[in-house]
């Protein structure tokens, strides 16, 4: 007996057997009545696509819609190879939007049957999440690593392979989950690849790989069109965001191997993005760059300065030392201070810049310690040179990562009284960004600062995510503009209006203001002409060793 008579030789009620067919998957079902384009639909399709109801007319143009644009072309192309007669399956894999507009992928089965006469009678499957199956990102709802192997195997075995692969990693992600929590991280995650697939153009898919990074592979790209495709998604990325009311703020860097260039085959190419990707995050993130050879031996030397850099910290800071750079009241033009920037010479390397070894110390988790003997010595040299100068001012940077340490603010408290440095005279300076993403959650770190006596800065306002709104509500003492404003402001007239409106709204609310970068006498006359508290710069002098800066700038009138 084959199937067709061991179903006649039961007692069925068709819809008792659809519904337990139905209960017994997680599968969409349909079935469509070609002669009437009555559908019948499962329960869950019914839901998570908020169609009309179980039983109605025009399902095929009505999922249609749900079929992202992208993919539509596919679709139609099998749908009509079904009605032509050139085939009775339709087996196509594609993304489609659901009720809440999220992106899924699917795998659509079916099986249209005809009459005697050759004319469709019925069309009928499962549409499969491929989430649910395991072979999707449960997160973010991305094919993942193995899928994007696939994809570039078959762009390297054409005739011309052409194309490209972006690597993209979410900058400083872990604090997005230390603010919040991983719930919050996973959102943010899911928010940012469903974001990513609406920007993404023809012919560009993307993956979600380990953690925080993501792949895009774009067929036929040449190298201006990927750095287009990182510009778009920057562009996006760039701003403060939120999930269900609470701000985050979270960029992406970008790293780039072209398709027949960087490498023959799927897991080279892969390797030459992260190696540029990780240049990328060691340029100082949120930017973008593409792979060259060159890469593979600054890796390596970055490895062996990271292995230095380590062992200087627990060898008693060796190599480690301050250099200080001048605060000139803007008005009287006389030394009001310093700020205190940590230096660091290696044997075999010289003198590293702290753009490269900064970042090392953050991810190494060693900027605690680092920033901590900063502090106590910047404190120590504020203490000896106030004894000639009274109200000589000590500026010292403070890593982000810093203050969510719960002994920070205990260990200022411990090292002031250590070193007898007056608290109005010592000036900690933060990034732009931790005022502003940071705030809500360091609030408390900031009024337990200020109620000790020192004082805070916003270092390089105008940079970042600010606007002077925020200035009024924020707990900063001293705002200290960036170079970026000040350069050719003599003659650029927005620079000058920024920075002009900049202090009238701190002075407003009993805010400072210090410019830095002052190159130029040119740039001097205008800062004070506009009423700067402050001033910062190569015009005054170059960051110098202790000694050099009493003999040039500590010599009592």
């Amino acid at each position: 007996m084959d199937t067709k008579e061991a179903l006649q030789s039961f007692d069925l009620d068709p819809r008792l057997l659809y519904d337990a067919i139905a209960f017994s998957t997680d599968d969409y079902l349909y079935i469509i009545d070609m002669k009437t384009d009555t559908a019948v639909v499962s329960e869950n399709m019914l839901h998570d696509f908020n169609l009309p109801d179980r039983v109605f007319k025009g399902l095929i143009p009505r999922w249609r819609q749900h079929v992202i644009e992208r993919d539509r072309p596919s679709f139609d192309a099998s749908i009509e190879a079904m009605l032509s007669g050139v085939t009775d399956e339709h087996d196509l894999e594609y993304q489609v939007r659901t009720r809440t507009g999220e992106l899924v992928w699917i795998v659509c089965r079916g099986l249209l049957m005809r009459d005697d006469m050759g004319e469709p009678v019925l069309f009928s499957g499962a549409i499969t999440n491929l989430e649910r199956k395991g072979k999707v990102d449960a997160i973010t709802g991305l094919f993942m690593h193995g899928k994007c192997l696939q994809v570039l195997d078959r762009l390297l075995a054409c005739e011309r392979p052409s194309g490209g692969v972006l690597l993209l990693g979410l900058d400083d992600f872990s604090r997005v989950n230390s603010l919040n929590d991983h719930a919050f991280g996973n959102g943010v995650l899911r928010r940012f690849a469903q974001s990513l697939q609406r920007l993404l153009p023809e012919g560009a898919s993307a993956f979600r790989f380990d953690g925080d990074e993501f792949a895009v592979v774009f067929d036929n790209a040449d190298r201006n069109a990927m750095q287009d495709l990182y510009r778009t998604i920057h562009t996006f990325a760039n701003r403060q965001q939120d999930i269900d009311g609470v701000p985050y703020f979270c960029t992406v860097s970008g790293g780039i191997a072209l398709v027949g260039e960087d490498g023959e085959s799927a897991l080279e190419l892969i390797k030459h993005a992260e190696n540029a990707l990780e240049e990328s995050k060691h340029r100082g993130k949120n930017t973008v760059s593409f792979y060259s050879p060159a890469m593979s031996q600054e890796k390596l030397r970055r490895l062996e300065l990271s292995d230095r850099l380590q062992t200087s910290v627990l060898d008693d800071m060796q190599g480690f030392s301050l250099h200080f750079q001048p605060l000139v009241d803007a008005q009287t033009l006389h030394v009001a201070g310093a700020e205190a920037l940590l230096r660091w010479n290696a044997e075999g390397f010289g003198s590293v810049s702290p753009a490269e070894f900064i970042p090392v110390l953050e991810s190494y988790g060693l900027i605690g310690a680092v920033g901590r003997w900063v502090l106590k010595q910047a404190m120590n040299q504020c203490a000896a040179w106030a004894r000639m100068f009274p109200d000589f001012v000590m500026n010292v940077n403070i890593s982000t990562l810093q203050l969510f340490e719960a002994d920070f603010v205990p260990f200022v408290e411990r090292t002031l009284a250590s070193s007898g440095a007056e608290p109005r005279c010592i000036v900690l300076e933060m990034t732009e960004s931790c005022f502003v993403t940071d705030l809500d959650t360091l609030r408390t770190t900031f009024d337990r600062l200020r109620s000790l006596g020192v004082r805070l800065a916003m270092d390089d306002f105008g940079t970042g995510y600010s606007s002077l709104g925020l200035l009024s509500q924020s707990p900063a003492d001293i705002v200290k503009i960036d170079r970026l404003f000040i350069k050719d402001i003599h003659v650029e007239a927005f620079n000058r209006a920024f920075i002009d409106a900049v202090i009238d709204l701190c002075h407003s609310v009993g805010i400072k203001v210090t410019v830095e970068g002052v190159e130029e006498r040119l740039e001097l006359d205008a800062v004070r002409a506009i009423g700067a508290d402050g001033v910062q710069g190569f015009l005054v002098s170059r960051p110098v060793p202790a000694d050099e800066f009493e003999r040039k700038f500590m010599q009592i009138p």
